[in-house]
Order: structure tokens, then sequence, then C-alpha cells
């Protein structure tokens, strides 16, 4: 890659410090333009700007239809993950394609939702609208690629090692248990131990846990109760991560997986 090439710094909302160098050419996630002096380009989220697609963008745009190509790219994965998919995601994608150079700061895909003290019973935390185990399978196998060190979780200590019984028939259960039996069994859960669900995990498993972990816009009701509950969510937020590290475990680059959208 000649050393001319364009130098990308995607900077997310989540946790961490984006140290900005020299050259690069900054993109920020739902935020004004005129608030983010530092940022050439900003992609937000369509609905909250009001608009019928899945984003706006405003800045300077990378060439090859850039607006275009991500609202398309938005649909091909909405399809598969159940629900729309996150810019940063998104955007991550079609730039892919460009020739360019690409940095992410503050951005592992893997928001905690565990309910603020602050929220009422019924208000949703925000996060939980995007399927993020999802975003994260299709991220594994090539997100080495990218200068993205904060994607990856720490690995456990014999992770590979446990004499456990299988726990993922009882956390795909829940949605079918009544709510004070539903909490005994997710307080059990959260309390298994790591390699459990190393041991246990496998690709299929891990996809069809994915849909417990998000809520689907326009839906009134949903069997995804612990999502509303203070206890409940705090709980699945540690099984969450856990799987999201069994994921990882099972997925990443060294399993030499094809790449794909």
């Amino acid at each position: 890659m000649s050393s001319n090439t364009q130098q990308w710094h995607l900077i997310g909302n989540g946790l961490g410090k984006a140290e900005i160098r020299p050259n690069e050419t900054l993109i920020r996630f739902n935020q004004s333009l005129s608030s983010s002096a530092s940022s050439t380009l900003v992609v937000s989220n369509g609905r909250v700007k009001g608009i019928n697609q899945p984003f706006l963008v405003e800045g300077q745009q990378p060439p090859h239809d850039f607006e275009r190509r991500l609202n398309e790219t938005s649909g091909v994965l909405e399809s598969r993950l159940g629900v729309r998919p996150s810019a940063g995601l998104t955007t991550l994608l079609v730039l892919r394609e460009e020739p360019c150079k690409i940095r992410i700061s503050c951005m592992d895909l893997l928001p905690t939702i565990a309910r603020p003290e602050h929220l009422s019973n019924r208000q949703p935390l925000a996060c939980c609208y995007h399927n993020w185990l999802g975003e994260r399978r299709i991220a594994l196998p090539w997100a080495h690629k990218f200068d993205w060190p904060g994607f990856w979780l720490s690995e456990w200590e014999g992770a590979k090692l446990s004499q456990a019984s299988d726990p993922y028939s009882a956390l795909l259960s829940l949605p079918s248990i009544e709510r004070q039996e539903g909490l005994r069994l997710i307080r059990w859960l959260a309390g298994l131990p790591h390699a459990c669900w190393t041991t246990h995990a496998t690709e299929d498993l891990l996809v069809l846990a994915e849909h417990l972990f998000f809520l689907k816009r326009g839906v009134r009701d949903t069997s995804n109760w612990w999502l509303f509950d203070f206890e409940a969510s705090e709980l699945m937020a540690r099984i969450h991560h856990t799987l999201a590290m069994a994921q990882q475990y099972l997925l990443s680059p060294v399993q030499a997986l094809p790449e794909s959208l």
C-alpha cells in the first residue's frame, strides 16, 4: 500500500480514548457535523434524522457513491442480523472496498445491555436495538486486517477445559419460562464458569442465542423481559460478554474461515 493511501479513522461512541494522528480522515457516528469539529464525515441513523433511509452521511464522502452503498449494505446486513445494523459496522464494511488504510477506536461492537438505574421500567436501552453478537460474528473473520485492537476480548485461562454440562439448551429456553423461574435460571447461568460456554459452543448455538439480547423496533411486546429488568439485564450482560468470548474463540481468524459479508 503506497504512502499516499488515504488514512481513515473510525471513532465510535463506545468506551476508550481515540488517539488522533496527523493526516487522518475522521469518521464519527450519530453526531452533528458542526459539533464534531475534527470530523471530516459523520454517519447518522436516518430514523433519528427523520429521513426515509437507514443512514444519512454529512461531510466529505469517499468516492464511488458511498452513501448509496452504505444504505444498500444496511439492507444486506439487516437480513443477516434480524435487525438494522449499527452505523459503525455498516461503514466499515463499505470502506473495506476502498483503497484506504483503516483504524478503529472506541468501537468494540459490544456495548453493555445492563440497564442504568435512571431508566424508567419501560424505557428501552438504545443499544438493545442492535444485534451485537451478530455484528461481531460478521466482523470476526476479517477484523484482524485493520488497526482495531479494541475489538478483541481478553482470552480466559483454561477456556478449552470444562467438564460442565451444556448450558445452551437452558439459555435458549428462557423465552418460554415464567419470569420468576427465568430469573432464577439467569442467576444460575451467569454464575457458570466461562470455560463451560466455550467448551459447548457451536456456531449454530451462538446464532440461535443472538435473539435473546436485542429488541425489534415496532414490536410492542417482547419475550426478552430481562432487557427491561435491572437485575436480570446486568446478569444477562455478563452472559452476553461470555458468549462473545466463546464466539471469538470459535470463529477467530486462526480457524481460517472464508471472508464474506
